[in-house]
This record gives C-alpha cells, sequence and structure tokens, in this order.
C-alpha cells in the first residue's frame, strides 16, 4: 500500500523511472478533500509526459493500480482540485519489487546427482541465487551465486537416498526476490565391493560394502547363466561397513550370474552385479568291494555337478603314485597287476577343466592278512585300551570277549568291522582277565586272537578337605576295593606319611598361612601301589585387624585397619544399612588399608563387614558398625528483598528430621530464633529494618541432634520515595504486589489519598481509578457522588473527578483501559490523559491513540462530565439520563464505561463500540493511569540501585 502522509489528495500522477522488485501493482490512500477529487496513476489513460492519468471522485480515498513491471521505479504525484483551483503537487517514488525466478524443474536425478532448469526473472538482476540442502537441516545450506541469464545448474555430489530442499532467488543490489521452492529426493546408491567370501560345492558366501544410503536391506537375485534355477531373496542390511549373505542349495561346478540392489522404503537402487561359480562336488561313498593278491576293485556315488571325468591315484606304501583316468559315467574301477600283499592309499577326484573337487581317500591291502596280535595299553585299576592291526580282506564286524579268568562269564562288544580299538571300561581292581577277537567276514568267522591282562589296585575315593584353617586341615576319603596293607598320604614334596588301612581321614598340621599344597593319597600292598589319589588346597588366610570409622560426615566414612601377615590382593568389603537385607559389595586394592565411603545416606547407621583375598584364598571376616551425622538443608537463599521483608528458601536435607532452627542476626546485634516444621522449605521474615543487612544461619535438628549450619546474607531496601506521589513512585520504593496503597499528592502529606496499585499490568505503577467487574456497585450517580468517588477500591469503585483532576496535575500522565470478555482481552492506550477541575467540568484530555481494542476514546476528546443531575452534553436529550451512567458524552459517545452492569440492549451497557459495539456490556473493565515517562525513569532508578 502507497501512503501520502498527511497530504489531501484528489489528483494522482504516476511517470517510470526503472528499478526492480517484486510486485506489480499499488495503492495510494489519501484523506477526502470536498468536493471533488482527481487521481493520476499509470492507469487508465496517458499523458503527454509518458505517464498515466485517472480522476476520481472525492469519496475514494483509495487506489490500486496493477499491470506495472517489476523492479521499476515510479513516481507519484497528487493534486486536489476545485472548480478550476489547483493544489500544489505532492509527490513521491516508489518502487515495485523485483521478480524471482519461476517454474523451477528439477530432472535427471541419479544417487549424487540432479539436473536443475527454471524460467530467468524479467527484471534485470545481478545474480541467481541457487541454495539447497538436506530436509532434516544436517549439514547447513549449501548456495550458488550464478550469473544471468543462466536458467540451469548441475547439483553434484548429493547424498543418496536424502531429501533435499531446493530454493532459487534473483538478487539485485541488496534486494532478494520471492524464492522458487521444490523439494527432491536423490536416488539410493547401489552396494559396492561385491566379493565372493567362501565357496563350496552347494554354497557361495556374498560380502559387499553398504550403501551409503541408510537402506534397510539388500534384494540379492541369482540364477545360471543359462536363466535356470532363478532365485530371489531379501537380506537385511547388517551394522557396520559390510552385509553378508550365502546363497545355499546351489549346483555344484556351476557359475552364478549374481546382482544386488539397495532397498530403502520403496526406493530401490540399480543392481551392482557379479559371476561367481560353485565348487565341483566330490564323489562319495568310496569302498573297496574286493581285493586279489594284484588287484583291487572299487565303487562310489557319482558327483551331481556337471563334469569331464574322474581322475583316481592309487599310491603303495613304497610311495610310487599312479593315476587313471575315468570317464565321467563310470562309478566303479578294478586297479590291477598290483603289488601283493601291500597296502594301498587309494583317491579320487572330479575334475571340470582346471577346476577340482575335494578328494574322497580310502585305504586297502592286497591279498589275505589277518589280525595276529592285541595290544594293551592305559592300563587302570578300571579300565584298558586295546588296539590291533587291519585284517585283509577287510572285516565286516568284529567281536570282542572279556571276562575274568577264574570265571566263565564273559561280556561281549559287537564292533565295525572299520574299527581299530577299543576301551573297556568299568573292570575290577587287582583282577586278571582274559581279552579275545573275532574278524567276521560274510559268514565266516577267523580264528580268535587272544590276550590277557591284569588290573591295579584302586586307589582311594571321594577324597575332600575340610576344617581349613590358617595353620592346618582335614583330610578325608573312602576306601578302595581292593584288599590292601596301609595308605601313604603326601603333602610335601619330600615327605609322606603311612596310615593304617583301616583309617579314612587324617589331620595335617604346622601349614603356613596361605600356603598352597597338593595331597596325595594311595593304598599300598606289598610293592604294589595304586594310583594317587591327589587334590589341591589352600589353607586359609590371616584377617586384616582392626578396622575402625572415622571422619564421619552426614554422606562419607573413612575405614582404616592393619593388614594381615601375609600377601594381600584385594579387600572385599560389604556394607549394609540396618533397613536394607541386601549389601553393597566393594572390591578395595590389596595395597591399601584404608577406604573413603561416599554417597551415604544421612543420620543412617551402618554395619561395614570386610575380608582379604588372594588368588582363591580368602580371610576370615571382621566387622564394624558406624552411624551417619545428620546433614543440613543446602541452598539457602533470599529472593523478594524488600524495605521491610524477605523470603528465605531452601532444598531439605536427604535424612529425616523433625524440624529446623532458622537464626537471623541483624548489624545492630538484634537476634531472632525461630523453630520451622521439618514440611517447609521456605519462610518470608516480616517487620524487618529498611536498609539493614542480615545474617541467616538454618541447620536441621532430629531429637537433641543438629546438623551443621548453612547461611547467607542480604539487604533490605531503602525508600526512593518518602511520601510517594502515585503508583509508579510505589513501585520504584519496591513494593510490587498489587493492591492497596496511600499516595500523597505532590508529596503534601495532608493531601493523602488511597488508591489501588496495579504493579504487574505492563510494567506496573498504574493507578486504577475505575474498576467494573461483577455490578456489585451502583453507577447511575449524582454529580457529588462522582466527584468525591464511591465504591470498594478491591472491588468496583470509582476514584472520584476531584481526586483524578489532583493526580493529572502532577505532571503528564497516560493512560490505559483493560476489557475482558471470558478468555478475550483488549486494551486501549493514550500517551497523554488529563482532566479538567471542577470549573471547566472536568473536561476530558487524552494524546494519542494505540492498542487492540480500536479507538472510541478519541470521540469525547474535550468533552465535560455529565451526570444524571448535571447534563453537559450537546445532545438533545440528557445522556446521563437516557444511557444509566456518567461520562464524558458528546452528542452521546462512543463508549461509555460507566453504563448499566449486564445491558446488553443498545448504548444500555458498558460499551467500548470499536471492539463490541453498542449491544454488548463488557464484563469486565479497568481504568488505570501512570507517569508518562514512568518505563524510562523506573529503568534509571532500577539501575542505579544496582550500582
Amino acid at each position: 500500500i502507497y501512503r501520502i502522509g498527511g497530504v489531501i489528495a484528489h489528483l494522482l500522477m504516476l511517470g517510470a523511472k526503472k528499478e526492480k522488485e517484486k510486485n506489480k501493482a499499488f495503492s495510494v490512500v489519501f484523506k477526502t478533500l470536498p468536493p471533488s477529487c482527481c487521481l493520476f496513476s499509470p492507469c487508465p489513460r496517458q499523458n503527454n509526459e509518458g505517464g498515466v492519468i485517472a480522476q476520481l471522485p472525492s469519496t475514494v480515498t483509495t487506489f490500486n493500480q496493477t499491470g506495472l513491471k517489476p523492479g521499476e521505479e515510479y513516481t507519484v504525484t497528487v493534486v486536489a482540485l476545485k472548480d478550476q483551483a489547483r493544489s500544489p503537487p505532492a509527490s513521491d517514488s516508489i518502487s515495485t519489487l523485483i521478480d524471482g525466478p519461476t517454474q523451477i524443474l528439477v530432472r535427471d536425478i541419479s544417487d549424487t546427482v540432479a539436473f536443475v532448469e527454471w524460467t530467468p526473472p524479467r527484471a534485470r538482476v545481478d545474480a541467481i541465487l541457487l541454495k539447497y540442502g538436506l530436509a532434516d537441516g544436517e549439514g547447513g545450506r549449501t548456495t550458488f551465486r550464478l550469473q544471468p541469464p543462466l536458467s540451469q545448474y548441475s547439483l553434484q555430489a548429493l547424498r543418496p537416498g536424502a531429501r533435499y530442499h531446493l530454493a532459487v532467488s534473483a538478487l539485485r543490489g541488496a534486494n532478494e526476490s520471492q524464492p522458487a521452492l521444490t523439494q527432491f529426493t536423490t536416488e539410493i546408491d547401489a552396494p559396492k565391493n561385491l566379493r565372493v567370501g567362501s565357496r563350496t560345492p552347494a554354497s557361495l558366501e556374498l560380502t559387499w560394502d553398504n550403501s551409503e544410503a541408510e537402506a534397510n536391506s539388500y534384494r540379492v537375485v541369482y540364477s545360471t547363466l543359462a536363466g535356470e534355477h532363478y532365485h530371489e531373496v531379501l537380506v537385511p542390511r547388517d551394522t557396520g561397513p559390510t552385509t553378508r549373505a550365502t546363497l545355499a542349495d546351489l549346483v555344484p561346478g556351476t557359475e552364478y550370474g549374481i546382482g544386488i540392489s539397495a532397498v530403502m522404503d520403496s526406493q530401490q537402487s540399480v543392481p551392482a552385479t557379479m559371476n561367481a561359480r560353485t565348487e565341483l562336488d566330490s564323489p562319495r561313498d568310496l569302498m573297496v568291494t574286493a581285493s586279489t593278491e594284484t588287484s583291487i576293485s572299487l565303487s562310489w556315488t557319482k558327483a551331481m555337478g556337471p563334469i569331464d571325468h574322474y581322475r583316481v591315484t592309487f599310491t603303495p606304501a613304497s610311495g610310487m603314485a599312479s593315476e587313471v583316468t575315468v570317464s565321467r559315467d563310470e562309478s566303479q574301477l578294478t586297479l590291477s597287476e598290483l603289488e601283493p600283499g601291500t597296502e594301498y592309499t587309494i583317491s579320487i577326484i572330479a575334475e571340470r577343466g582346471r577346476q577340482q573337487s575335494l578328494e574322497a581317500t580310502v585305504d586297502a591291502f592286497t591279498g589275505v592278512r589277518p589280525i595276529t596280535q592285541l595290544h594293551f595299553s592305559q592300563l587302570t585299576s578300571s579300565s584298558v585300551n586295546i588296539t590291533w592291526s587291519d585284517p585283509s580282506p577287510p572285516a565286516d564286524r568284529l567281536v570282542l570277549t572279556y571276562g575274568p579268568r577264574d570265571e566263565e562269564a564273559a561280556q561281549q562288544l559287537a564292533l565295525d568291522g572299520t574299527r581299530r580299538h577299543a576301551s573297556l571300561t568299568g573292570l575290577r581292581p587287582s583282577t586278571e582277565y582274559l581279552v579275545s577277537l573275532v574278524a567276521v567276514h560274510g559268514a565266516v568267522s577267523s580264528e580268535p586272537v587272544t590276550g590277557s591282562i591284569t588290573t591295579g589296585m584302586d586307589a582311594p575315593k571321594d577324597l575332600r578337605v575340610g576344617n581349613i584353617t590358617q595353620d592346618s586341615m582335614v583330610i578325608y576319603w573312602s576306601p578302595p576295593v581292593a584288599p590292601f596293607d596301609h595308605y601313604r598320604i603326601s603333602y610335601r614334596r619330600t615327605d609322606s606319611t603311612a596310615i593304617g588301612s583301616d583309617a579314612t581321614e587324617y589331620t595335617i598340621r604346622l601349614l603356613q598361612p596361605a600356603t598352597k599344597y597338593e595331597i596325595g593319597v594311595k593304598s599300598v600292598r606289598g610293592r604294589e601301589e595304586s594310583e594317587v589319589a591327589s587334590i589341591t588346597t589352600y589353607t586359609a588366610m590371616d584377617a586384616p585387624l582392626g578396622v575402625t570409622a572415622t571422619n564421619i560426615t552426614p554422606t562419607e566414612v573413612l575405614l582404616q585397619w592393619n593388614p594381615p601377615l601375609m600377601d594381600v590382593e584385594s579387600y572385599v568389603l560389604v556394607l549394609t544399612r540396618h533397613t536394607v537385607v541386601a549389601g553393597e559389595t566393594i572390591l578395595v586394592d590389596g595395597i591399601n588399608q584404608e577406604y573413603q565411603l561416599t554417597n551415604l545416606q544421612p543420620s543412617t547407621t551402618y554395619t561395614v563387614a570386610m575380608y582379604a583375598t588372594n588368588g582363591p584364598l580368602t580371610s576370615q571376616t571382621i566387622s564394624t558398625n558406624f552411624t551417619t551425622l545428620l546433614d543440613p538443608p543446602t541452598n539457602l537463599t533470599a529472593s523478594e528483598v524488600t524495605r521491610r521483608s524477605a523470603l528465605l528458601s531452601w532444598v531439605p536435607p536427604v535424612g529425616d528430621i523433625e524440624n529446623y532452627v532458622l537464626t537471623y542476626r541483624s548489624t545492630d546485634g538484634s537476634r531472632k530464633e525461630l523453630i520451622v516444621d521439618a514440611e517447609d522449605t521456605w519462610i518470608r521474615l516480616e517487620g524487618l529494618s529498611e536498609t539493614t543487612e542480615y545474617t541467616v544461619r538454618l541447620q536441621a535438628a532430629q531429637n537433641a541432634v543438629r546438623s551443621g549450619f548453612i547461611s547467607t546474607t542480604f539487604t533490605t531496601g531503602g525508600r526512593v520515595f518518602a511520601n510517594p506521589q502515585d503508583c509508579a513512585q510505589h513501585l520504584m520504593n519496591g513494593d510490587t504486589l498489587s493492591g492497596v496503597y496511600t499516595i500523597s499528592i505532590n508529596g503534601d502529606l495532608s493531601q493523602r489519598v488511597q488508591v489501588f496499585c496495579d504493579m504487574s499490568t505492563d510494567g506496573g505503577g498504574w493507578i486504577v481509578f475505575q474498576r467494573r467487574q461483577n455490578g456489585l456497585t451502583d453507577f447511575f450517580r449524582k454529580w457529588a457522588d462522582y466527584r468525591v468517588g464511591f465504591g470498594n477500591l478491591e472491588d468496583e469503585f470509582w476514584l472520584g473527578l476531584d481526586n483524578i483532576h489532583k493526580i493529572t496535575s502532577q505532571g503528564r500522565y497516560e493512560l490505559r483501559i483493560d476489557m475482558r470478555d471470558g478468555q478475550e482481552a483488549a486494551y486501549a492506550y493514550y500517551d497523554k490523559f488529563s482532566i479538567g477541575d471542577s470549573r471547566s467540568l472536568y473536561k476530558l484530555r487524552i494524546g494519542d491513540y494505540n492498542g487492540t481494542s480500536g479507538d472510541s476514546l478519541t470521540y469525547h476528546q474535550g468533552r465535560p462530565f455529565s451526570t444524571k443531575d448535571r447534563d453537559n452534553d450537546v445532545a438533545v436529550t440528557n445522556c446521563a439520563m437516557s444511557y444509566k451512567g456518567a461520562w464524558w458524552y458528546k452528542n452521546c459517545h462512543r463508549t461509555n464505561l460507566n453504563g448499566k452492569y449486564g445491558e446488553s440492549r443498545h448504548s444500555q451497557g458498558i460499551n467500548w463500540y470499536h471492539w463490541k459495539g453498542h449491544e454488548f456490556s463488557i464484563p469486565f473493565v479497568e481504568m488505570k493511569m501512570r507517569p508518562y515517562n514512568h518505563r524510562n525513569i523506573s529503568g534509571r532508578k532500577r539501575r542505579s540501585l544496582q550500582l
């Protein structure tokens, strides 16, 4: 909107000079000058000076011009016409805004590149600004300054799978056009560096580097190169830089084409591709089907994958290997012209080109070689291991028989023909056993191969240790089964002790504390000894001495002790509160002799139990008890300090208390002590002396115990104004609470007036001289009542015309009117306010308006006051009588805040026309005044008081 300020315009003429901005229209606003008006503009017809001209009637107050060029400067001239006379012209200049680029388009988007196009602006510009950045704001915005007439740009090095905000605007000088805006999302990038980690005939393990975009998963597509066996699998993205997947159930020895795409929500990247081949599978179940003196017959199961042939290698014990190639269709082979009575190692692999499978092997013999001997090893009192050589030809199964020599009963084990060893367990101690082995070939059994063994003596059983002290321990055991003469116990390398055969325990004495002992017990019969039953144990450590609690505070205690004689790896402290079953375990380094306990509960009894450890060893436990002190309150703070009062607040202690003891002392030596309830965390001190420093001490109390104290100091304020003449001076004296105060007109104590001070609205310091809020006070009163005032200062009231006149005569005052309707509020502000004396009938004088309610009071400017018994308005009727309230009426009113409460009939209630009209009675109104320069003066006063 273009405004010609202070000019009464009838004619507007517009001529053009070049410059650029954005809009294509402007408006001219002017006040009417009767009787006619002529307005010149770029529309609708041209004049001889290259401009355009329009003539408008005098009733028109606005004019909008469209069709302008962007970024152009226009000159506007307004003249008034009356008859043949023309006023001097009023001229001004205005520029339209420059236009910006339009029709922005982003195309050819990849994972890191996007191409931007736009339509250039029509205005002449200095530069094109291209700004882009991530939609979430990360990394800020990147700006490119481009030279016109450039209308496209390629964005590089973008983040894959990210959403970007893009703005393109024009710039001329310091002026920037409105930007053209758009958004786009880059494609997600494909995984990189595909590779095969390991492969088998039926599987491929793939690994790749993750996409830079935050892909949720990867789509893996694979098939043979012939297009068969097509499969697709979705693989979740692994944490870390790479993702791994295994492709299973593949065809052996086959090359696969593999494509891997990143997937994020509905987006999918282009695939990264590679080829990989599975391993050849080996022939299986290789076995010897027959053998002669010079030949061995073989069979196997064919490989599943495509192969060229099999390669069979056979090597005799002499080490000279031979090879033979077998067709891929064969699964049997007979090796001939072999050495008689010789063991061969035979292997077979599948081959395809240069690719080879893993080999399958088998050992075989030419001719017949029976089992000739049993070999016994690892003989104990209850077990023995037996081994034997390979029979030739191989046995179908083996039968192993064993039992005590002097008993007919025997046990048999059926073994697989490939077994070459067996373990016999559960044998009786000191017993001779007969063992035989028979090889079975089909229906033919070989002659048995036999041998005998005698089991050893059994050792004592269930060896255990108990009653361990620093210098002794007791050994317990159960006796062996086999007969014996006595026991022999050893616990040092050089010492052993013989014990009678009827004993089952023994006490070892004179040991060293915290020492490792390996104890062995064996049974003896003649020169024969059983195996040793052994156990390793330690003697007990000696305990630390004299643990004590010192330096006790509400939350900390220092524990001290004397160390034991032996080395200590660590001490274990168990801290338990008496009201808590579970304790806290603390590990302390073994070199320490004290430990500081912290974070304890105040006024609480604790038990500390401790013992020393060294590896698996622990000492006996010692303990002590202590009680923490009562903790004091914290953060004692003085606030809201006035001339005669201060608010003290604090944070309560952690421990339970009965009350607080608060002491405050002034600099003149007076002292007071207060007992404060334990639930309180603040107290307001009243009746203090002005401009006096106070020291406050606070401590907690429980029974007869008091905590340490905390303290703070504060100084009460003094009066800036000894006899305040208005609420603003009361506020600067430190009276910050709204309420009833006494003021002295011009500081004269003989002219004291009680007023209600609003100390919170818009900086405070307001004298409220009228309030309507509930209709309990009658405002339809006579002249005498309105002169002296009426009502309750804390409810509805009128302060009185004489008082209002005296107060506003003290200097320049400002006026504020607050109005509310439920949650809706408005206000009117006038920067000057006064009323005359009784001789002028209390004429109203106000200044310029500001606010949110609209200006309804200026209509009453300069009007005397009217009541139902003093009609001073200019209307035909008595406005005060007609509208049931006294006011500064003119031809009645635009506002009447003293009307009848709650009356919604036209103009009968409490009205403010420009906010709620004449048919709504406002439920709440306050009229208030304060010195015009209160904000500046109060700011300086507060700063000077802080100094």
